[in-house]
């Protein structure tokens, strides 16, 4: 933990060179400083995301079927890269990623720092944000009966702040039982656009680092009490398509062959796709989705 604790205050000083020269206030530059890397960093992650399927042998028409992104709440304008240190908004994202990869999949790294940085001395005035702490996540994640089965279930977060909530019950099924991220069904939102940024980075950069394969994940920006039942479209969403699936297991197989697991062990007479990825590749997608 302290060695996470350390690589966040790193994070942090490397953030805030971003617009450290720019002629606003501190705490101007260091909070734009902060929204422009998350939306820096998320852009990156969902273009090698979409790369990762294609890996996977998806044509692009099918990887447009299964993947939404409309980057209303993510995009950048021009004039906040031209007034930015590019150096330091790179060495940021980068340092982000190597975080991730040296934990274990799905850790929290953005919570602590999104509140430090947005959040402190503004005694929720605005919208009344109060992310919750990671110890209590981790907590309540304990007590989710989706840590003991393997069949197919949902996490959801209507206020989902960075995703804390999110990624707890994640990181400890990845601990016990990581086969069953195939089963997991992922569904953020909330009012605040830089928080839903955050989540979603945070949840497709350890899909990316880590090669996890949830089976979906959609993120959702609206008020929840006004909002939600109007159908607002999503900025973000996800869905693994079957193919990847069988192609993963493959590769799982090509890895065991070539170290001679088989030669220790029987090799299966069938090796048998489960019963979700079954029923996902007899079923079709009935909305009209697209990468744009």
């Amino acid at each position: 933990m302290n060695d996470l604790k350390t690589q966040i205050e790193n994070l942090r000083r490397i953030i805030f060179n971003i617009y450290e020269n720019r002629p606003q206030s501190t705490r101007d530059n260091q909070e734009d400083s902060f929204r422009l890397f998350i939306k820096a960093a998320l852009n990156i992650q969902l273009q090698l995301f979409i790369a990762r399927y294609k890996r996977n042998g998806l044509s692009e028409a099918e990887t447009v079927q299964c993947i939404v992104i409309r980057p209303s709440i993510f995009g950048i304008t021009q004039k906040e890269m031209d007034d930015c240190d590019a150096e330091s908004l790179t060495k940021a994202v980068l340092q982000y990623v190597e975080i991730v990869g040296s934990n274990p999949a799905y850790t929290d790294v953005l919570s602590l720092l999104l509140e430090s940085i947005m959040l402190v001395g503004k005694n929720g005035n605005g919208l009344a944000q109060f992310l919750t702490p990671p110890w209590l996540a981790e907590c309540l994640a304990e007590l989710m009966p989706m840590q003991n089965t393997d069949k197919p279930f949902m996490v959801c977060e209507f206020c989902c702040g960075a995703g804390t909530l999110l990624l707890a019950p994640l990181a400890l099924m990845m601990s016990r039982n990581p086969h069953h991220a195939k089963n997991a069904t992922v569904i953020a939102n909330d009012i605040d656009p830089i928080m839903c940024c955050t989540t979603a980075l945070q949840v497709v950069t350890n899909t990316v680092v880590h090669d996890v394969d949830l089976c979906e994940f959609t993120q959702h920006c609206s008020d929840v009490i006004t909002e939600w039942t109007e159908g607002n479209s999503y900025p973000i969403r996800f869905r693994t398509p079957a193919k990847v699936f069988e192609a993963r297991a493959r590769i799982r197989e090509e890895k065991l062959r070539a170290c001679g697991y088989y030669e220790i062990f029987d090799e299966p007479d069938t090796i048998k796709l489960s019963s979700l990825i079954e029923t996902r590749s007899a079923s079709t997608i009935s909305e009209s989705v697209g990468a744009v």
